[in-house]
């Protein structure tokens, strides 16, 4: 058998199987999830999750702001605009940060119960 002979049929074993891997990534459905809802057949702990990282991600720039704040108080003095507009910044994290954890306790509850939730 000639080495051509020999290479063809591994070509095309390797043609189809790209083509397979090709035509089956192609055609899968992203899951989509729907954050707004109580619905027990929605992955509620993976919409707790969600909320959870974002409200961690406020508590941290919250309290990156209140370092600045201080820093800019040592700098511009304790009136200035800087700390201020740092300060109500830093408050305005905080309460969205626990409004984020308050959704996520209430997904999280829908997950253990498997109720869904009233609006």
């Amino acid at each position: 058998m000639t080495p051509l002979l020999r290479t063809r049929p591994l070509r095309l074993v390797g043609t189809l199987i790209a083509l397979y891997l090709f035509a089956s990534t192609g055609c899968a459905q992203p899951v989509v999830i729907d954050m707004a809802s109580f619905d027990p057949g929605q992955d509620q702990m993976a919409i707790a999750g969600y909320y959870r990282d974002q409200a961690t991600d406020l508590r941290e720039k919250a309290a990156a702001l209140a370092e600045s704040a201080v820093r800019y108080e040592g700098l511009f003095g304790p009136q200035s605009d800087w700390v201020s507009g740092a300060r109500q910044l830093s408050q305005y994290y905080v309460a969205a940060s626990q409004e984020l954890e308050h959704r996520a306790d209430a997904h999280a509850e829908v997950a253990r119960t498997g109720r869904s939730r009233r609006r």
